[in-house]
């Protein structure tokens, strides 16, 4: 509620370093899909470098709470407007409801949705075969740091959706790591 007041600033739930990661990459992109925007703290920081003539596509499905609103929808969407670099289209629906509704190349890709195996290598399967080649994604939560980044993701093990999804990523030859921050990882399709 504070934050859809403009009270607090949007959440990011990724560190200072992480944001500059995906920043770094995402630099100039034309095009950017973002998959889990929460209060759209990452997104603010995509559209900030992106092509000014570019498209940001946010997808999230902001499931309505206990008001029939969604105070995270509300909260990206002020975020958001933070920059007016390039064109930015909401879907809010999941990546499986939003993946057929999206024909173009994607320059940078951000998988930071459900973080259940199936869920990421579903949303891997569904959106890594649209990045262009030379493009990146970036996976969020697909690192193991020994007691967490910031102690609030010492959940992150061996055994997490994205720490497995990376490794079956970094082993396949048409997609190389190219960098890395706390728990983000950045491929780059050859």
């Amino acid at each position: 509620m504070f934050a859809a007041l403009g009270l607090r600033r949007p959440l990011a739930q990724h560190s200072e370093a992480e944001g500059h990661l995906l920043q770094r990459y995402a630099e100039g992109a034309s095009t950017i899909v973002e998959i889990g925007v929460l209060e759209g703290g990452s997104a603010l920081e995509l559209r900030s470098v992106m092509d000014p003539a570019g498209t940001l596509l946010l997808v999230d499905p902001y499931v309505p709470g206990r008001l029939g609103v969604s105070m995270s929808r509300i909260v990206a969407a002020r975020a958001v407007r933070r920059s007016d670099r390039g064109t930015v289209r909401w879907i809010r629906s999941t990546s499986a409801e939003a993946a057929p509704q999206w024909s173009g190349a994607i320059d940078f890709l951000f998988i930071d949705a459900d973080h259940s195996l199936a869920a990421v290598r579903q949303d891997w399967s569904l959106w890594a075969s649209m990045v262009r080649a030379g493009g990146h994604v970036a996976l969020h939560d697909a690192r193991v740091i020994p007691g967490g980044a910031d102690g609030d993701r010492a959940w992150i093990d061996e055994r997490a959706g994205p720490v497995v999804l990376a490794r079956e990523i970094g082993a396949d030859p048409g997609w190389r790591l190219v960098g890395e921050a706390e728990t983000t990882v950045v491929f780059r399709k050859q």
